[in-house]
């Protein structure tokens, strides 16, 4: 349901600041696309576009970089293009990871316009940096998050304290930085 834009604007001054660029700005050289894909992955404009079309069989239709990396910073440009999908089910999420509730228990839900995707890290979809368009924001690591034999403190520390986000359409910026298992 997304509909997402990565680029590496930075790569011109990525020499600059230190950092190697992993996309070349013209195709898919050192990415692994997923058999099937029938182009959904494409390179626009020197930009990795995705529609969340892919038609490769699975539920992995994610890109993938070729190469495996130990301890890394990861900086990138992303934006999502459109939010086409209304989701009625979106829960209010504190700052403490946990799910707002009203005087009954009950987690308190709200609709919004919604879109979905991340950077995957270490292979694993646990370890999955979000972009979508929740009211908490992206950056949120879902899979820490909920799993509730995740000490509080981590479950807080994967949870955005603000959402962000520029609007729709806009370019934001992440620095991911990984060392170790520390994220």
């Amino acid at each position: 349901y997304v509909q997402a834009s990565l680029v590496d604007r930075a790569a011109l001054a990525a020499a600059q600041d230190g950092f190697t660029s992993l996309f070349n700005g013209k195709d898919f050289s050192g990415w692994k696309i997923p058999a099937g894909d029938n182009g959904h992955w494409k390179v626009i404009d020197g930009v990795i576009d995705y529609d969340a079309e892919s038609e490769a069989p699975g539920s992995d239709k994610s890109l993938w970089s070729e190469r495996a990396f130990g301890d890394f910073v990861l900086k990138l440009e992303w934006r999502i293009k459109s939010t086409p999908y209304i989701n009625p089910n979106v829960p209010i999420i504190l700052p403490s990871g946990l799910h707002k509730k009203d005087a009954d228990g009950k987690e308190i839900r709200t609709s919004v316009p919604d879109s979905d995707s991340g950077i995957y890290l270490r292979g694993d979809s646990k370890a999955q940096v979000n972009i979508r368009g929740w009211p908490i924001g992206s950056g949120e690591v879902y899979g820490y998050r909920m799993d509730d034999k995740m000490p509080p403190e981590v479950r807080a520390g994967v949870t955005p304290k603000m959402n962000a986000d520029k609007p729709v359409g806009e370019w934001n910026t992440f620095l991911i930085t990984t060392k170790g298992d520390r994220l």
